[in-house]
């Protein structure tokens, strides 16, 4: 099964908290109980809810003690950390991404650490782990506060652990199109009891008779939407063999194909928030511009996507043309260099990168993937 499905369950705890007249987290009971529930399956410690996965970001940049003078180093192929870094007036330090996972490539890592480097965000891409041993080893090493970004990657393991369990603080999504959907939210994983405790402060701007102790955010996720998170969960286990199965038909689909491959890495067992492939025909002779044009020709790209946003994170306009306060204030003075071919692995790969929804019915996954095959054996003269 990879369909969503909302059923009694769901009715049936919304009811609870219709009847409870309670609707708000902070003094309700099915927060905290999704809390729990999360944090027991991901296996940590601790779990906060918010109301969404850049507000984890955040706020987790912000426990780590990011603000202006500071430098955090993200991935090149997602902008979500690096937009996270200039919430807090820090500016971000892009790192190259390995070619076939498309995660942040840890050999890259040192050298681009510095004096001011305070926090590393990871991505887990597209549902594959990143190299989370080797990252948390050097990032440690140099006292910085790992943040897993899992909101591709709810349940997917590496080396046999959990994405969220292996860094300082794992940030999932509930958004709309995540494998998990509960329209918005967020949750903070993490088993330091310090972090949790300053994450929290930031679920609940807490104020008492009114009166603010401290400059912390209202992130907090309502009863209702932690009502379904719960009986989500329940399923969420099956949702994902189900993505697993029709990730597996796209990967048969592209087997034995040489100018396409699978996104994958040894010990990472992927959720598939969407199957990935790399584009990587130019040594067979195959230009981007044909591939691309025989997908538009043949209408694969009425499922497939080619080329993501096209662009690696710091050619986004908000980098590019220093759109945020974080570029301009003293504290951040000299700034960082954004030139062409920062990250050439993540400018090469990006425009090659084949994406495809997995969150359909198994028999469309089917028909999709036998099109795509087809249409493969149509290009090779078969």
């Amino acid at each position: 099964m990879a369909e969503r499905v909302y059923g009694e369950r769901e009715i049936e705890l919304l009811r609870q908290v219709l009847a409870s007249r309670n609707l708000g987290a902070l003094s309700g009971k099915f927060t905290p109980m999704f809390e729990e529930k999360f944090a027991r399956l991901v296996g940590t410690r601790y779990a906060v809810a918010m109301n969404c996965a850049m507000s984890v970001l955040h706020a987790s940049l912000m426990c780590a003690g990011v603000g202006a003078g500071s430098e955090v180093i993200c991935d090149s192929l997602f902008i979500f950390g690096a937009l996270a870094a200039l919430y807090t007036n820090a500016l971000p330090k892009f790192v190259d991404i390995h070619p076939v996972s498309h995660c942040l490539d840890p050999d890259k890592l040192e050298v681009a650490i510095t004096e001011r480097t305070k926090a590393v965000v990871v991505t887990h891409a597209w549902g594959l782990p990143a190299e989370m041993d080797r990252i948390v080893e050097i990032a440690h090493r140099y006292k910085l506060v790992v943040i897993e970004d899992c909101a591709h990657a709810i349940l997917a393991t590496y080396k046999g652990r959990y994405t969220g369990s292996w860094g300082d603080i794992g940030s999932f999504s509930f958004q709309a199109s995540k494998q998990m959907s509960l329209g918005d939210g967020g949750m903070a994983t993490t088993s330091n009891e310090q972090l949790a405790n300053k994450l929290d402060l930031h679920s609940g701007a807490p104020t008492f008779h009114s009166v603010a102790h401290g400059l912390h955010y209202n992130y907090r996720l309502n009863e209702l939407t932690s009502a379904v998170g719960i009986a989500q969960l329940e399923q969420l286990p099956d949702f994902i063999k189900g993505l697993q199965k029709v990730a597996g038909y796209y990967d048969q689909a592209i087997a034995g194909c040489s100018y396409l491959v699978p996104q994958q890495f040894p010990g990472s067992v992927s959720t598939y928030h969407l199957w990935a492939a790399t584009f990587d025909g130019e040594r067979y002779g195959l230009s981007l511009a044909g591939f691309k044009n025989f997908l538009e020709r043949e209408k694969i790209t009425e499922f497939v996507n080619l080329g993501y946003t096209g662009m690696p994170a710091y050619k986004h306009p908000v980098i590019k043309d220093k759109l945020a306060h974080a570029f301009h204030c003293q504290e951040n003075q000299p700034g960082i260099d954004y030139c062409d071919g920062l990250c050439p692995v993540a400018e090469r790969v990006i425009p090659r990168i084949l994406l495809t929804s997995t969150v359909i019915p198994e028999e469309k996954a089917q028909e999709n993937a036998e099109r795509l095959y087809q249409a493969l054996r149509k290009l090779e003269g078969k």
